[in-house]
This record gives C-alpha cells, structure tokens and sequence, in this order.
C-alpha cells in the first residue's frame, strides 16, 4: 500500500466519526489499561490510536489486535476523552477486509465476514446460521469442534 494511499484511507478513517474523536485521544492509557485483551494484542489501543494520527494504517490493518476487540467497551466506559475504540476498531477490520490486509492464517477475519453478511442480511446474527456459515468457510475447523457442538446440543445450550 502506497503512502499517499495510506494517508488517505486514515484521513478517511479520522472522518468517519464526529468531532474527529480519534484525535482528540491524549494517550493516557487508559483504553490499554482497561481491555482485559491488550496484553493478547501486538499492539495495544491507545497505540493504535497514536500509529493511525501519524497515517501508519497499514501497519494498524495488518495486526492481529483489531480482531481481538470484542467490544466489551471497557475502554469506552473509562476514557476521558469518550474515543469510541471499539466502533474504530470494527471500521479498522472492514478496511483490512476490503483491502485484503487481513492476517491470512488468522481465523477471525472470516468468522467476522460471516459475521457481517447476516447482519447485513437479516439485521440481526442466529448463532446457529452463523456456526453453519463459518463451518462451510472451514470445514476442518468445523468437524474438528463437532464433538463440542454435540455436547453443547445434548445439554440445550443450543
């Protein structure tokens, strides 16, 4: 990725949240401090936030931390400045996706594909239709996880 194309899809990405909120972040740590996943992340929230002011996008869309957000909003809770970390980091794996930037040997770029296609779809996500979708997207993780499937059906949990 060029770096006139960086700058601009980060540009981009500033804009697509009011009052440009991403530069309102003062670094404090306070997100990396209160995701329970940052210390799983290559690179941490409030680092993230900083590579994306300087436009060092591809690096931010090439790492594993944007997949790991499960939007608990624990960051969101207790920053200062109110910076909607999870919202950029959804925005951050559409742009990785569409940009082909996504980690190839990592599983939940196309669980999140699945992901999205039903919400688009239905506007809404059956567990079950989603299971179906990301098992014929892997079909060897999903036979390997059967035994699990089975267990959890026989104890109504699905």
């Amino acid at each position: 990725m060029d770096r006139e194309y960086q700058n601009t899809l980060t540009q981009h990405l500033l804009q697509s949240f009011p009052g440009e909120c991403t530069e309102s972040c003062i670094q404090c740590g306070t997100c990396s401090g209160s995701c329970p996943l940052a210390r799983d992340m290559d690179i941490g929230p409030r680092r993230i936030l900083a590579l994306l002011r300087d436009s060092y996008l591809e690096e931010v869309l090439r790492s594993r931390s944007i997949w790991l957000c499960v939007s608990c909003n624990a960051c969101l809770t207790r920053c200062p400045q109110g910076v909607p970390v999870p919202d950029i980091m959804y925005l951050l794996r559409l742009m990785a996706m569409d940009n082909g930037l996504a980690h190839r040997e990592y599983k939940m770029p196309h669980l999140f594909q699945s992901f999205v296609r039903q919400v688009e779809k239905r506007g809404r996500v059956s567990e079950s239709r989603l299971a179906a979708s990301y098992g014929l997207l892997h079909p060897g993780d999903a036979v390997s996880r059967l035994g699990l499937g089975l267990k959890l059906l026989t104890r109504g949990r699905i």
